[in-house]
């Protein structure tokens, strides 16, 4: 009777935005079902994830591990890895030990490999949330392990056990769901209702290409009166903040990070982004015209299978990474000013959506629990 309504539950989530936020949407859930529920995360030491998920209301623990393909590649490489992964496994089942879980759900990348592993040695349950076309590394490996596999796109399924594979859509946090509308979201930003809004975004960690586009369109920008809200990065927000032309207008507004997503989704006409399964999973449900730039050196180019997806459906187009320079700022222009197509990629967009993908994503999980 304890299990039913005090269930202790851990997810690893980390690495990157698009690994934590659906491992909070998760937690969200299961909290709202289960109020008792007890639930610990494990992250790395060095990455977001530390500052991130405390600001939700979680606990989380830290382990000393770090990606980066380029280790394989090394004897130096490799050796810090082996020592990365081995230290980690010990203390990943020291905390395992610990708060003794009744589940362990792993969000994919490299973070979730050695409490994986662990739960496996322990024989304890085992779930995994795919959020690419393309699965990750560490989600294909433990699949087989797993108890259940929910993934975001049809695409993925070949890839995984198929008797334990359910396609659920990408957990999003509810408020993605509850947007204020356009007129609100305005007043709150101190924008102008009557003028087009972008919303530009590099990523969690900002993307260096991506700035330097609309620093050189900015003119462009102040003859039509576009205004743009613009998350630059740690790396290019005090270089960014020195530009003149930037103080001089109010028609940008320039953060580093967008701690509050929904009222800016909810003021833009118009969303650029990289191709994050998590970003692509939410502006489906929101139904905005979308302009794609994938990562080129993202893992497997899971980016670019995730953004083909969406161009072969005509909800999204593509600008490749080497173009952006040339062609960002006249593309989303051009785009701003065609209305029939902005209609034609939010509908075909929204046909996409799975808004209760993170109910049933929770109802799977507490069907292996209790």
């Amino acid at each position: 009777m304890n299990k039913i309504f005090t269930p202790r539950i851990i997810i690893v989530s980390g690495g990157t935005g698009g690994h934590i936020y659906p491992g909070i949407a998760i937690a969200d859930e299961l909290k709202k079902q289960i109020p008792k529920v007890n639930i610990l995360f494990i992250g790395s030491k060095n990455n977001m994830e530390m500052q991130e998920i405390p600001k939700f209301g979680y606990k989380i623990e830290g382990i000393c591990i770090s990606g980066g393909r380029d280790k394989f590649f090394s004897l130096s490489g490799f050796f810090i890895l082996s020592m990365e992964l081995m230290y980690s496994f010990f203390f990943s089942r020291r905390i395992l030990k610990k708060f003794s879980p009744d589940i362990v759900i792993g969000t994919g990348g490299y973070v979730s490999f050695p409490t994986l592993y662990a739960a496996k040695k322990n024989k304890i349950p085992i779930f995994i949330q795919e959020q690419n076309s393309f699965p990750g590394f560490t989600n294909r490996i433990f699949s087989s392990y797993a108890k259940k596999v929910c993934i975001a796109f049809e695409e993925s399924k070949k890839y995984f056990p198929k008797e334990k594979t359910i396609i659920t859509g990408n957990p999003v946090r509810s408020e993605i769901l509850q947007l204020p509308s356009r007129e609100k979201a305005c007043f709150y930003l101190g924008l102008k209702m009557d003028r087009p809004i972008i919303l530009s975004m590099g990523g969690s960690q900002g993307s260096n290409s991506i700035n330097n586009a609309w620093i050189n369109g900015l003119k462009k920008l102040i003859h039509f009166d576009i205004q743009l809200i613009w998350q630059v990065g740690r790396m290019d927000i005090h270089k960014i903040k020195r530009n003149h032309t930037l103080s001089y207008h109010k028609n940008f507004i320039v953060m580093e990070f967008i701690e509050n997503i929904p009222i800016c989704y909810a003021a833009a006409d118009i969303i650029v982004s990289r191709a994050g399964a998590l970003t692509i999973s939410e502006i489906c449900l929101i139904g905005k015209p979308y302009i794609l730039i994938p990562l080129p050196w993202s893992s497997d180019d899971h980016q670019n299978r995730n953004a083909k997806i969406l161009e072969d459906k005509e909800a999204a187009m593509i600008i490749k990474n080497e173009e952006i320079d040339k062609k960002l700022v006249d593309t989303t222009i051009k785009l701003l000013n065609d209305p029939n197509r902005k209609k034609k990629m939010s509908r075909n967009i929204l046909q996409l959506g799975k808004p209760k993908a993170t109910n049933d994503i929770v109802n799977e999980i507490l069907q292996i629990i209790l």
